[in-house]
């Protein structure tokens, strides 16, 4: 680009130079013009928004240059950090490297980029009388984590941690397994509720979830597991579960220094994903926790900034069965008439009765006729909508559904 934009500008002097002695005019003067617009060019500088820059393993920073129309891009470590064409860099594995920008005059600038160990930290079960006191440190060290809240009398907490930094994601609004795990969609329920509640105080929905106990957990039915994993990505959720743990539900153990025991012994690896919950001797843990994973080498980043869409253990059913589709799906009533306000639970049958398939539950016209993930239908007002139970496998059924009066 360099030597072309030269070449123009010789073009430039030798057509003035024609020109001159065509027209007889001017010859001295458009000649001199021209030399000065080649001699008075100067070429552009690059530079950086930043000249050094740590990201974690797996995570991206966007580098912004300033110079020239057209920048290119290279990291001198591709296997350490990457770089794209718009200047976003992705650590690729713990290490340096320098990212340089360089533009069409050929001036460059100069990156040093560090890649660390990624540690998310997750908190469960709240919020709850302590989420002021471990907000308070998360503040003090400038770190942000992810709360999987549940339905609580604290729920308004949930604006002060996403006014800290942090991240809300859900839990249930139940955390009792007989409840929460009734049925296949007893789960998504609750989980709707809670979200509905979420948004009340925030203004957003929760996209990231945790079922509770995780989805290798001993206690639900294998199969109810499964339908709720394979119906996450249908309903829009993310499902992390954890590589680490501060151990904090031990009955017999649980303290502030067994859970810093615990994250010293657990947390070995480059990304790590860690549980712990919102209990009152962790606001001390965590005074602990923090610097020592520093010293190891870890940033601290929530988990709607995880690389991958979700971190999910492999079911119980997993293990020992593999997917089974479902090949129809059912309705018990095909029509219905109800009153604006009133509700009625609609109720689905997938076929072969052990499908892995998740149903969801939509409805065409929302505004007439609300439907909710356990199939309870709410008259909004008159008309008819109809009402649909999709399985993950495509499988469809109908119910019509006419809202008079009240």
């Amino acid at each position: 680009m360099k030597q072309f934009r030269n070449a123009l500008f010789v073009l430039v002097v030798l057509l003035s130079c024609f020109l001159a002695v065509s027209c007889g005019n001017g010859t001295v003067s458009s000649k001199e013009e021209a030399e000065t617009a080649v001699s008075s060019y100067v070429p552009a500088v690059v530079s950086l928004s930043d000249t050094q820059l740590e990201i974690g393993k797996g995570l991206t920073a966007r580098l912004t240059a300033t110079g020239g129309d057209h920048i290119a891009w290279r990291s001198s470590d591709e296997s350490v950090a990457s770089v794209d064409r718009d200047g976003i860099v992705t650590g690729q594995s713990v290490g340096r490297c320098i990212v340089t920008a360089r533009n069409e005059d050929g001036s460059s600038a100069d990156c040093a980029i560090e890649v660390k160990k990624t540690c998310y930290l997750t908190i469960d079960d709240c919020p709850t009388e302590n989420t002021p006191a471990i907000l308070a440190v998360l503040k003090e060290y400038d770190v942000r984590a992810t709360f999987f809240v549940v339905g609580s009398y604290y729920l308004s907490y949930v604006k002060d941690i996403e006014e800290q930094g942090s991240v809300v994601g859900l839990h249930t609004y139940s955390h009792i397994y007989e409840t929460c795990y009734r049925s296949n969609t007893s789960y998504y329920y609750g989980l709707e509720v809670m979200a509905r509640r979420v948004e009340e105080y925030t203004g957003s929905r929760p996209t990231l979830i945790r079922f509770p106990g995780g989805t290798h957990n001993a206690v639900s039915d294998p199969l109810i597991m499964q339908r709720l994993a394979n119906g996450a990505n249908d309903l829009g959720y993310r499902v992390f579960d954890w590589t680490a743990t501060t151990g904090d539900t031990s009955l017999r153990n649980a303290s502030a220094s067994f859970s810093v025991d615990c994250v010293k012994r657990d947390c070995t690896e480059d990304v790590e994903i860690i549980l712990m919950h919102d209990k009152s001797f962790n606001v001390k843990a965590l005074q602990t926790i923090i610097p020592y994973l520093r010293e190891q080498g870890y940033l601290f980043e929530t988990l709607d900034h995880y690389p991958e869409h979700s971190f999910m253990f492999p079911t119980r059913y997993s293990r020992t069965h593999g997917p089974l589709p479902s090949t129809s799906v059912s309705i018990g009533l095909t029509s219905a008439r109800i009153r604006v306000g009133d509700k009625i639970t609609l109720v689905s049958r997938i076929w072969p009765p052990d499908s892995t398939d998740y149903t969801r539950w939509e409805s065409d016209d929302p505004t007439i006729a609300e439907v909710m993930p356990d199939g309870t239908v709410t008259g909004v007002s008159q008309g008819t909508a109809e009402i649909y139970a999709i399985t993950s496998s495509g499988q469809q059924a109908l119910s019509t559904v006419t809202v008079i009066a009240g």
